[in-house]
């Protein structure tokens, strides 16, 4: 069910709300995903535990439900679209974040709604319009905006920066196309069921590359702290994350959903600040205003139309 067929205001913020939280919890996830990394070497490790752990998570929900039986093509699509949301999009981005700034990867990232919007009308999923369009490209600007001169300082590492750059690209394209094709899936089949299999794609894709890391070798040296941060990236990072963001993708479609995702690297520098003690600026509030109005807008337009449409008479 679309937006636009819910009854009443409060349904119709639903998928929005949801939205919120969702990219919340996500950017607040790169900062505990950054706390483990800080002294650790198991980036697709990391990615496993925390994707098995998510659908594990999902998994006594699903089972209680009784109407969630899916075709084994629909089964092949989730998981195939989970190898490149959780699996290739979760190696690209650690690989290009050993080369490139975070801030510099937040700009780039805040593609993503653009992205969603291309391929999405490429596959006849969504249709493109200017508010969208407008509010995409001022989220953009926001994320800039908020991440400021750190986007353009040179990498810490020194060369190949052009290569971690267009590897975070790449990354930003799978995200887009998970996004852009996986709506359909949401649409007509359990949001729960599918999220555990997308995440079960991912959990079987990583594992193939956390073996060479030394998987029980990177366990065992977690300490106390990184117990704690593996938690919220199973709970609020991954399950609840993941299941609230499909839940919008299915009510709103791929691109009204994506415009939501620029929020991520801002919520991310807003937790690195509460709980790193990282610097907020006055520019960053000024890309925050930006960031979030892109979102408001499409939904505030949507809302009009819906009430101008409820306001005209019936053909006669």
């Amino acid at each position: 069910m679309r937006e636009e067929n819910a009854s009443g205001p409060l349904q119709a913020l639903l998928p929005h709300a949801a939205l919120f939280l969702s990219v919340t919890f996500l950017g607040t996830s790169f900062v505990a995903a950054r706390a483990i990394m800080d002294h650790s070497d198991g980036p697709a490790t990391l990615g496993m535990l925390r994707y098995v752990g998510g659908a594990l998570c999902l998994l006594p929900f699903v089972l209680a439900a009784r109407h969630w039986r899916m075709q084994p093509k629909s089964v092949a699509a989730a998981l195939a679209l989970g190898v490149l949301q959780f699996g290739v999009f979760h190696l690209s981005i650690n690989t290009a974040l050993q080369e490139i700034p975070a801030a510099r990867g937040a700009v780039i990232f805040a593609l993503i709604p653009i992205l969603t919007m291309l391929i999405a009308a490429a596959f006849g999923r969504d249709r493109i319009t200017a508010m969208m369009t407008f509010a995409s490209i001022l989220s953009f600007i926001g994320v800039g905006l908020a991440v400021g001169e750190a986007a353009f300082r040179p990498a810490a590492t020194g060369g190949g920066s052009l290569r971690g750059e267009a590897l975070f690209l790449f990354a930003v394209c799978c995200g887009a196309t998970y996004n852009a094709l996986s709506a359909r899936l949401y649409q007509n089949h359990s949001v729960l069921a599918v999220s555990i299999l997308t995440m079960t794609g991912g959990f079987l894709f990583l594992t193939a590359f956390s073996i060479p890391e030394g998987t029980v070798e990177m366990v065992s040296a977690y300490a106390g702290d990184d117990w704690l941060w593996l938690a919220w990236l199973i709970l609020p990072g991954g399950a609840m994350s993941m299941a609230l963001f499909n839940f919008g993708l299915r009510r709103l479609g791929p691109s009204r959903a994506a415009i939501w995702v620029p929020l991520s690297p801002i919520a991310a520098t807003a937790a690195g600040a509460a709980l790193l003690g990282e610097t907020i600026t006055p520019l960053f509030l000024v890309g925050l205003a930006c960031a979030v109005s892109g979102p408001l807008l499409v939904s505030w337009s949507r809302a009009r139309a819906a009430r101008k449409a409820a306001m005209t008479p019936p053909a006669a």
